[in-house]
């Protein structure tokens, strides 16, 4: 069964704002190779027959502006109209035409592992790390968990063979963040 074809129609109470948001949607929608139909329309023309087959009313520049519309309504307004109309198009690629919310962030660890948080200098030229070890994370975990932590010292490190360095001497500021975050914590070395 073939899926309907997808009409937009743009409209804002300047015709030639609601074309110039047509052109932008036209060209992101021929560069990905979309063949919806993409039409604009001054605000004092909207009438239901020109609403009849319309997936998406997309009102620009009038957030005033409330046309009986049964299908989806969506606002575009701003300055530059061609990034707002890119943000627009965007979303509308997602699967799914409304702003996606971020997803809530995961539930701290329980507090059953301990995590080791120690400092070498073994092999750097007497340049010490604070090297964060035993961590009960994933490759992609434990990546954005050394993200987290080389942003809470305001320094570098990697996160490699399941450990995370920070370049510098940061236990006491480590130990602090890792609780925070739910883990159980344990200095190791002096």
């Amino acid at each position: 069964m073939a899926k309907s074809q997808r009409i937009i129609l743009f409209t804002a109470p300047d015709a030639a704002r609601a074309k110039a948001a047509e052109v932008a949607f036209s060209a992101a929608a021929s560069r990905m190779g979309l063949s919806w139909s993409i039409r604009s329309r001054a605000a004092d023309d909207l009438s239901p027959e020109s609403l009849a087959g319309v997936s998406v009313l997309v009102v620009v520049d009038a957030p005033d502006l409330s046309p009986a519309f049964e299908g989806k309504l969506e606002r575009v307004a701003g300055g530059d109209l061609e990034l707002e109309v890119n943000k627009l198009f965007a979303r509308m690629l997602g699967g799914n035409d409304q702003a996606v919310a971020a997803p809530p962030p995961p539930p701290p660890p329980k507090k059953i592992h301990t995590v080791k948080v120690g400092r070498e200098t073994a092999g750097r030229k007497g340049k010490g790390v604070t090297v964060v070890s035993e961590l009960p994370l994933g490759e992609e975990a434990l990546k954005d968990l050394a993200t987290k932590l080389k942003n809470a010292c305001g320094s570098g490190g990697t996160a490699k063979d399941g450990r995370i360095e920070i370049q510098g001497e940061h236990r006491d500021k480590l130990v602090a963040e890792l609780e925070k975050l739910g883990y159980k914590v344990k200095r190791a070395g002096g």
